[in-house]
């Protein structure tokens, strides 16, 4: 593999609950003129995933607890969004700087356990959750995708993340389907001939960072990137999801 095409899907349809991903995401490459081949990869942006699948919550609609209402007091927050936080979330790891960083119930590590509220209507006080199963969403996008267009192609579902000890945000694997998320080159030779020892790469996030470039942070409105030319097939299919690190194996806590 000595190169990669990356392709935007442009004025893709603005999603709605309980739409055919699979299907927009079909007509939207006839009217790009993209022709899907074995091999390619669709990477797709949670939140289009998460539009779908009707992952609102109303926060004025919210009943807030004991602990949601202590909390928000102490952050100068809203109640009802604080019990989001906390129904999303299996353990709350800081409110230092008055950033709620947590455990999401999924196993991540992020802010706010995931609440979106960029790129989503605001005529009422909603918020946007992850995929209740964004592994099981993957699936079904993959699935769907590869009989309908007589091909088979990969799914990634990513979102943005930051990282500890670098300002910004970056895009990285949140699930994916027929692909080899994570690469093992224990054993392997490096260009000196050295047996390397210890090596793995996180392809899915480093393909979610190249697409992220393309669909952006903002009014980009290009939730959906194909990826041509990928190709790591003797390598075990694996899901991005399960990159997830449990505590005691993580060398950062």
């Amino acid at each position: 593999m000595d190169y990669l095409k990356l392709i935007a899907l442009k004025d893709f349809p603005l999603v709605q609950p309980n739409d055919d991903l699979p299907s927009l995401i079909l007509k939207s490459l006839k009217l790009n003129s993209v022709v899907l081949e074995d091999g390619d990869v669709i990477v797709i942006a949670q939140k289009i995933v998460s539009k779908s699948e009707n992952r609102y919550k109303n926060i004025d609609e919210v009943i807030a607890g004991r602990d949601a209402e202590e909390l928000a007091k102490k952050l100068n927050r809203e109640p009802g969004f604080m019990q989001i936080i906390l129904d999303e979330s299996s353990k709350i790891l800081s409110t230092e700087k008055n950033v709620i960083i947590v455990e999401h119930r999924l196993g991540f590590i992020n802010i706010n356990a995931g609440l979106d509220r960029s790129n989503i209507e605001q005529d009422n006080n909603i918020v946007l959750l992850l995929p209740d199963n964004p592994s099981a969403s993957a699936i079904n996008l993959q699935e769907s995708i590869s009989r309908e267009s007589n091909q088979s192609i990969s799914v990634i579902i990513s979102d943005s993340m930051t990282r500890p000890y670098r300002s910004g945000v970056t895009n990285f694997a949140l699930a994916s389907s027929n692909i080899p998320s994570l690469i093992d080159l224990k054993g392997e030779l490096d260009i000196y001939g050295n047996s390397l020892k210890s090596t793995e790469i996180a392809i899915a996030d480093e393909l979610s960072a190249a697409a992220g470039i393309l669909m952006g942070q903002g009014n980009d409105g290009q939730p959906v990137i194909i990826i041509k030319g990928f190709n790591r097939d003797k390598y075990s299919k694996n899901d991005a999801f399960n990159l997830i690190v449990n505590e005691e194996d993580d060398l950062y806590r």
